[in-house]
């Protein structure tokens, strides 16, 4: 279960603005867990994402 967290292919820096009570949940998570603050952000953005596929712009329709 815990491999569900790791990043896989290439990455990217991004900064974001969080609340102080959000960061500070995290570094509380990356202590307990032992995994890192990027592969904590990561997952937690990509079942944000997931979640909120409304979000996106809608998909082009696929050439022929």
């Amino acid at each position: 279960m815990r491999d569900d967290y790791k990043i896989n292919g290439e990455t990217k820096k991004v900064e974001v603005e969080v609340e102080k009570a959000v960061y500070e949940s995290l570094l509380s998570m990356e202590k307990y867990s032992k995994l890192s603050r990027s592969e904590i952000t990561n997952t937690a953005l990509r079942r944000f994402i997931s979640s909120h596929k409304d979000f996106l712009p809608p998909e082009e329709p696929q050439k022929r």
